[in-house]
């Protein structure tokens, strides 16, 4: 089994991380997980205009990957929207966004989950997004800190500030669960939940195993309504 891992943002440093994600837990040697990195666009999507100047580019490049690669499922390691739909249209093989991935499992974990997004100004997107997957019965807040996006590994201070936001969610929210909403969250999941006592969602690796579970079980987006093909050629949506 082959299932790529797709960093939406134009950052290599970035990709790394995520893979370190992807493979936490991840001990199938008969699966191989793949890294793809946007070669456009945002180096660092934080808001909805970088979700827009960097998506023309990974959608258009992921289709060419997958057309080489010839994977059984691709994991879109991006919290954000980053046209999963448009993908779902035109592939058949399971196509599994992070931020969607992530938050159906949470409604399976607690009465309400929460998202930890970067920066405050980025909550009303992730609002929007839960909206468009139609979760957001399920919600119980969006809480954003801030951090420094060129930092992709691990910080106490970022981590604290997690844990801290992450109690007001718990306290003040009412959530049971919580999803982190971004990928360079990732690498504090495990700690955080040991350390408070909640399910905190890794959003990678849940996806991953997720896209795994797909391919075994021979599940894929249906084809006949929303995820329909694309009634022209993928070529001709294309204008060099």
């Amino acid at each position: 089994m082959k299932i790529i891992v797709a960093n939406p943002n134009s950052n290599t440093e970035l990709t790394k991380v995520l893979m370190k994600s992807a493979e936490k837990g991840f001990n199938d040697s008969s699966t191989e997980l793949i890294p793809y990195t946007n070669p456009k666009g945002s180096k660092h999507i934080d808001c909805t205009f970088g979700d827009y100047q960097s998506v023309w580019s990974f959608v258009r490049g992921l289709l060419d990957f997958t057309e080489e690669v010839k994977p059984d499922a691709i994991v879109l390691a991006g919290f954000g929207n980053f046209g999963f739909f448009a993908l779902k249209e035109a592939l058949d093989i399971p196509v599994i966004s992070i931020a969607e991935g992530s938050q159906v499992i949470a409604t399976m974990l607690g009465h309400k989950y929460s998202i930890l997004t970067v920066f405050k100004q980025n909550i009303p997107y992730q609002e929007d997004l839960t909206h468009l997957l139609r979760l957001e019965g399920k919600l119980a807040s969006v809480r954003g800190i801030e951090m420094d996006t060129e930092n992709v590994n691990q910080n106490s201070s970022v981590k604290e500030s997690l844990k801290n936001t992450i109690i007001k969610m718990i306290e003040e929210d009412g959530a049971e669960a919580i999803v982190l909403g971004g990928a360079r969250f990732a690498m504090y999941a495990d700690s955080l939940s040991e350390e408070i006592g909640v399910p905190v969602i890794d959003p990678v690796s849940v996806s991953v195993n997720l896209a795994k579970l797909f391919v075994e079980c021979h599940l894929s987006q249906s084809k006949i309504g929303k995820f329909n093909y694309p009634p022209q050629k993928i070529s001709d949506y294309f204008v060099d």
